[in-house]
């Protein structure tokens, strides 16, 4: 009956040349089946032996009709992992609003114009996923980070809040913590960046950076060489990525800061006069 019922439900989304050599297949398996079983003794054995051949072909007429192709979506995800991000917007700049996917589709195009430093457009993108979805918690997540990456620091700590709220994960307050330090709230960037670190997650670059935040603070010790040298090649990207905002201007300052640390010059305080004069 489960079968039965899947097949009802899918059978609509087939390709009319799949349906029809469903409708012959079926009508020469019922065909051969009685032959099998109720025709001259000379033919049954090589009715049967048909009929069990069509079942096998059945079957892999079953999963043709069933295959899913690889949408633009799902193809701009791989890119994005990847690192790709034209590729991946390419590849989502071509599916309507109207698709299904549409607001995941926003969010995600929306952050391959912020990597590729076109942030008005992540801004618009990400603007008509929220008017679609308000409570999406990824698309309110990424708008803080647009907002975090231009220096509007307040907004991006809302917006960030307004996430979490709505389910993002716990990692994201790392963010949120950045949020604060830029924006001057000390004492709430230590709550969200000692909240991540309590996690112990298995990621050097935001290990790194949260200590690095909370040394400014002087809630750490600075963070060590082994330590620094795990995560500094992520923040050195994000400064070239971002060079010509107030967050990429910080980020170059701060990985300045740890690679005089790597060549054995004692830590200065740029970090913390750049989280102060932001």
């Amino acid at each position: 009956m489960i079968i039965l019922r899947d097949l009802a439900r899918r059978l609509p989304e087939w390709d009319a040349s799949v349906k029809l050599a469903l409708a012959l297949a079926v009508a020469l398996l019922i065909l051969l089946a009685a032959l099998g079983f109720g025709g001259p003794l000379e033919i049954q054995l090589p009715a049967r032996i048909g009929a069990f051949g069509l079942l096998v072909t059945l079957q892999f007429l079953f999963l043709w009709a069933n295959r899913r192709e690889v949408s633009p979506y799902h193809q701009a995800q791989t890119y994005f992992v990847a690192g790709d991000y034209q590729a991946a917007r390419s590849a989502l700049e071509g599916i309507p609003e109207s698709s299904l996917v549409s607001v995941d589709a926003l969010v995600l195009l929306g952050n391959c114009y912020r990597h590729l430093s076109l942030f008005e457009q992540s801004g618009a993108a990400l603007g008509r996923a929220l008017q679609i979805k308000p409570y999406h918690h990824l698309a309110l997540f990424s708008r803080g980070k647009l907002n975090l990456v231009l220096g509007d620091y307040a907004s991006a700590a809302d917006m960030i809040q307004k996430a979490l709220a709505a389910g993002a994960p716990d990692i994201v307050r790392f963010e949120l913590g950045q949020a604060y330090f830029y924006g001057g709230d000390y004492k709430e960037a230590t709550r969200q960046l000692k909240s991540v670190l309590a996690d112990k997650l298995d990621d050097p670059p935001l290990t790194l950076l949260s200590h690095y935040y909370l040394y400014q603070i002087g809630e750490s010790e600075m963070p060590g060489e082994e330590m620094t040298r795990a995560g500094i090649g992520h923040w050195r990207e994000e400064a070239n990525k971002y060079e010509s905002t107030p967050y990429g201007e910080s980020m170059s300052r701060i990985v300045a800061e740890l690679d005089n640390l790597l060549a054995g010059d004692q830590p200065g305080v740029a970090g913390a006069d750049a989280g102060r004069s932001q």
